[in-house]
């Protein structure tokens, strides 16, 4: 394991939310993704207690990226699609209950344009980042990247020890090694907590055989660096060991990344909305960013306003 790049954006990081979310079936996806960056986001991200807050827009499942290991499962039924995931970061167990404590006004807000959430968390050193090589740290919107948010099941035979044994010791090998992988994140992913409180018009409900134990982030630079990759020794001489551990890989696209915290801090995105961020950012109007202009904005301070 030569190229480790670690990440130093979670060092301090105590508590990980991982929530799958599935849109209404009775609204399109423009209007899901709408409403859930622009919309729903800001409002989440102005909750207390967030260190970091992602969202991810994703495509469905892509089942013919991998090299096909029999014994390994890669396709999903349409019920179980998911069309984003959020990632919340925590830095203490009092800032998580912090926000815990204030995210009733969440669960009123996603029944406009949520079916199912469901919602994964990962303990102290159990959210991982290996290799990051995206130089935008806080992006909003595509990034000029191959992305790919990956669930696993563990097989039957191994106990959730052993398969996190092997996804600490093993599996990130051949990621780490090669110079064609720009990010890999992984999760080790506690049960789902089917006893959470339903939102209203929302299921929070997974069956057991249905929840994943573990997820990671994967990006490439392109196509050809991707197919490369899943060629190269580094990964074939480990691959064939997968089904001893891995039940199924479920991949999801990543249309866009939207970052609403980063470091304890409103990004643009969390300020303003994610297409306002797009469209300044777009236009390069760095004036937009004044501190002058956000307080306006924000209705902290009237003292710039003309009349």
């Amino acid at each position: 394991m030569t190229k480790i790049n670690y990440s130093e954006d979670n060092q301090d990081v105590t508590t990980v939310l991982y929530i799958l979310i599935q849109k209404k079936k009775e609204i399109d996806y423009q209007t899901f993704y709408s409403y859930w960056k622009n919309v729903h986001g800001p409002v989440s991200a102005r909750l207390p207690g967030q260190y970091q807050y992602w969202q991810y827009h994703l495509t469905y499942n892509w089942d013919d990226i991998w090299p096909g290991i029999d014994g390994i499962e890669y396709t999903i039924s349409e019920e179980e699609q998911f069309d984003g995931i959020a990632e919340l970061t925590f830095t203490s167990d009092e800032n998580f209950q912090t926000w815990v404590n204030t995210i009733a006004i969440l669960d009123s807000d996603q029944q406009n344009f949520v079916n199912k959430a469901v919602m994964y968390r990962t303990n102290r050193g159990n959210s991982k980042t290996y290799v990051n090589s995206i130089q935008n740290s806080s992006a909003i919107g595509k990034l000029d990247v191959i992305k790919f948010h990956v669930m696993l099941k563990k097989a039957n035979a191994i106990t959730v020890d052993e398969f996190r044994k092997y996804m600490v010791d093993i599996f990130p090998e051949s990621f780490i090694k090669s110079d064609l992988i720009l990010k890999f994140r992984l999760h080790l992913l506690e049960d789902h907590d089917n006893s959470l409180p339903p939102a209203p018009g929302v299921s929070n409900y997974e069956p057991l055989e249905k929840q994943y134990q573990a997820a990671f982030e994967i990006a490439f630079k392109n196509s050809i660096d991707m197919a490369t990759f899943f060629d190269s020794e580094a990964y074939t001489s480990v691959v064939k060991d997968y089904r001893n551990y891995i039940k199924q890989f479920v991949t999801f696209g990543e249309q866009g990344t939207y970052t609403f915290i980063d470091d304890g801090k409103l990004t643009l995105a969390g300020q303003r909305t994610s297409t306002v961020a797009e469209l300044i950012t777009s236009l390069g109007a760095t004036n937009q960013t004044e501190d002058k202009i956000l307080n306006l904005m924000l209705g902290k301070d009237k003292s710039t306003l003309v009349v």
